[in-house]
């Protein structure tokens, strides 16, 4: 039998994350690679007057007059997150900020505006830039892992819903079953219900998941997980969409063939009437 259904939505959720966790993939690795390198930088000390050392701003925002000739030049800072962070292959095609739009959004615009404006790099901007740096790397290794248990949930629907909606063939849109058999009837009819209470299964148990999902934390997220999923999509929820659609389906195609069997009962109940009519004659 030729397959009726095709969990369309739910295949293309699949594409969807795939994409995601290879781009999720690259951005923890550039964030790795930025925060290597910026550790092995050079930052001395300066001395400053006690005062100047109240505000995390003033500690960040030293001059080249107080910097050490010795210091790594930011411009320096500047290239290695260019060649590491913003170098990754879809960076133009899905964020396409500027240096310092990105060092905003990653790790502050107050650390941004120094490394933009400043000249030179102090221990203190170093030590932030490691710590935020390792905070986008462990935001991308948390949204990796959601987006792979998000794979194995889809896998498991599509496989599922691919099942389900392989045997329909033959059932869907059939406007006769005169040839059928009543023995026909009645398997196609169990298998009916049975795909169907599967189906509903399936979407008790996918909203249920749905309603336990959180976003893993990172900086460029603010919505639900399923938003940001799936917003190139025409749907929000591509599994239940496609369960719910293949319930219709199955209820539609059950329709069709338990009006057969009602009918057949009915006529078998008119023969028989007849039958005992003619014996009473």
């Amino acid at each position: 039998m030729t397959t009726r259904f095709v969990p369309a939505k739910t295949r293309s959720a699949i594409e969807v994350v795939e994409s995601d966790r290879e781009w999720t993939t690259d951005e923890r690795d550039a964030f790795a690679s930025f925060t290597d390198h910026t550790t092995d930088l050079n930052a001395e000390a300066v001395d400053l007057p006690t005062d100047e050392f109240q505000q995390l701003s003033t500690q960040l925002l030293i001059s080249s007059a107080h910097a050490s000739n010795t210091a790594t030049s930011l411009e320096e800072v500047r290239d290695i997150y260019r060649e590491t962070v913003m170098a990754v292959d879809h960076y133009a095609d899905i964020y396409d900020d500027t240096l310092e739009e990105s060092l905003a959004q990653e790790f502050g615009p107050e650390v941004a505006t120094t490394v933009i404006t400043s000249d030179q790099l102090t221990p203190q901007l170093r030590d932030r830039l490691v710590a935020c740096s390792q905070q986008a790397r462990e935001s991308r290794h948390s949204l990796l892992q959601g987006l792979n248990s998000g794979n194995s949930t889809l896998e498991t629907a599509n496989e599922k819903l691919t099942r389900l909606g392989s045997d329909l063939g033959g059932i869907v849109g059939t406007r006769s079953f005169e040839n059928w058999t009543d023995t026909e009837l009645a398997d196609v009819d169990e298998r009916l219900r049975s795909h169907k209470q599967e189906c509903e299964q399936l979407l008790t148990d996918r909203q249920a998941t749905l309603s336990e999902q959180r976003v893993p934390s990172t900086h460029r997220i603010d919505h639900g997980f399923s938003e940001y999923l799936y917003g190139s999509l025409s749907v929000t929820y591509p599994v239940v969409s496609d369960t719910t659609s293949l319930i219709d389906t199955l209820r539609t195609a059950h329709q069709s063939v338990d009006r057969a069997l009602t009918g057949r009962e009915l006529n078998s109940a008119e023969e028989s009437a007849t039958a005992l009519r003619g014996k009473c004659d």
